[in-house]
Parts: C-alpha cells; structure tokens; sequence
C-alpha cells in the first residue's frame, strides 16, 4: 500500500465530487480501486465522508444553507493545508 500519493489534491477534489453525488461513474470508479492501494486517499475518504456525516446529522432543518455553505468549503481548505503539511513532517 502507497503511503504518499503524487496527486492528493485532485483526489481530494474526486472524493468531494464522488460525496456530493457529483463524480462521473468512471470518475468513482477509478478513485475506489486507487483507494484501496492508496493510505492518503483511504484516510482523506473516511475523514471527509465522516465529516459529511457529521454535519448532516448535527445539522438540522433551521440550518441556514450558506452557513453549511462556509462550513464545507472552509473544512476543505484544512483538509488540503493538512494533505500539504503531513508530508512535509512525516
């Protein structure tokens, strides 16, 4: 199992197509059958799925769209800093 991926970034950007329903199958498919080869994007998969989760469940009806909105987009930003940053200490 790959303990470092060359291209973390655009497999982030596939993990967040693929978990808002977005990904081309041929997409999806491509990424699961790295994924299971790949540490990096195995963990970034579970993280954003369980963060998604997450905020799904904690969210409710009353939750103002375009602060879920903030939200997401600024989790991805840590998400893509922390994917930069672990290899450069690891």
């Amino acid at each position: 199992m790959k303990t470092s991926c060359t291209h973390h970034k655009e497999c982030l950007q596939v993990i967040q197509r693929i978990l808002d329903k977005e990904a081309t199958s041929a997409e999806e498919a491509q990424f699961l059958a790295n994924k299971d080869q790949c540490l990096p994007c195995q963990e970034g998969y579970n993280l954003e799925q369980s963060l998604k989760n997450a905020i799904k469940t904690k969210c409710s009806v009353s939750c103002p769209s375009d602060l879920f909105t903030r939200i997401e987009a600024k989790l991805f930003l840590v998400l893509i800093l922390i994917s930069i940053l672990i290899p450069l200490f690891c």
